[in-house]
């Protein structure tokens, strides 16, 4: 059963800014523990893949994703800065999520980033660890300069402007994608089709452009020095765009916090990694 609704965060850019964010959601099932899903760089909601979801409400979650401002249905935050600067910042982002959990009715939710969505998790934890039972940070760091980096090639395809057109534009995603895909599962196939799930539900490249800038070297170690929130690392072994040494790093800093890399697994979310992803979390949070 599908529920869907749009949270309102009230502030635009710290405190003061043009007006509130809206933040389009949908709660997948309505049964189980309440998972609060949150989107990388650039991708909308069905970057979770409705497979994926229904897999982890199998295992006994109620989940919800949304979009990220700046893409599909949620606001696009136009009235940009200086060049050099971001229209806002991760701690913006993380009021987003907090936005989203009252919206749905949860004082508190596990959390599973992706990506900028492990770092959007992180701060958070950071600004208030109340609303998040556990944390899950997957394929992302905390970035602190030295760990995580990409490999050239996968950084200079994240740089890479997208076209506008929806055929060049599902073109160049799996000319990219495959710079950090996992090896042994590439697929483009899969990969066309997964972008046209994006791509249809609504990606915009100035909208990235203002995410990327908000979450760039910024690094949240000495905060997520002092968290206690439990917390889940999940990482790739073959990532290229943050590579291991993100994940590996983050699990350091963070008290207590277990890391597990999976082998093989890149920077994507392949189908054949869904159910070990999901035994993992549920194992972790729910056992």
């Amino acid at each position: 059963m599908f529920r869907t609704g749009r949270a309102v965060n009230p502030f635009f850019s710290g405190d003061s800014g043009p007006g509130p964010v809206e933040l389009a959601w949908e709660q997948i099932n309505e049964e189980g523990e309440p998972l609060l899903l949150i989107n990388g760089l650039g991708s909308p909601r069905v970057a979770y893949e409705l497979g994926f979801c229904e897999l982890l409400a199998d295992a006994g979650f109620a989940v919800a994703r949304f979009d990220n401002r700046d893409l599909g249905e949620s606001t696009r935050c136009q009235g940009e800065k200086h060049p050099s600067e971001s229209t806002y910042d991760l701690t913006d982002m993380a009021r987003d999520a907090v936005a989203v959990l009252d919206d749905l009715g949860w004082a508190d939710a596990f959390v599973l980033g992706q990506s900028m969505g492990g770092m959007i998790a992180q701060q958070l934890v950071i600004d208030a660890p109340e609303r998040v039972r556990s944390m899950i940070s997957l394929m992302s760091s905390t970035g602190e300069r030295g760990f995580g980096a990409p490999s050239k090639e996968a950084m200079a395809g994240l740089m890479a402007r997208a076209p506008e057109e929806r055929e060049a534009w599902l073109d160049h995603r799996v000319e990219t994608e495959r710079l950090w895909a996992s090896p042994e599962q590439w697929d483009p196939t899969w990969a066309r089709a997964k972008g046209e799930l994006l791509f249809d539900h609504g990606v915009d490249s100035d909208g990235a452009g203002r995410q990327f800038k908000a979450v760039a070297n910024r690094s949240r170690d000495e905060a997520l020095a002092g968290v206690s929130t439990p917390t889940l690392v999940l990482h790739g072994s073959a990532d290229t765009l943050i590579t291991p040494s993100g994940g590996r790093h983050t699990a350091d800093v963070i008290p207590g916090a277990r890391y597990v890399e999976i082998d093989g697994m890149g920077h994507d979310l392949h189908p054949h990694y869904w159910q070990r992803l999901v035994d993992e979390v549920a194992t972790f949070t729910l056992n």
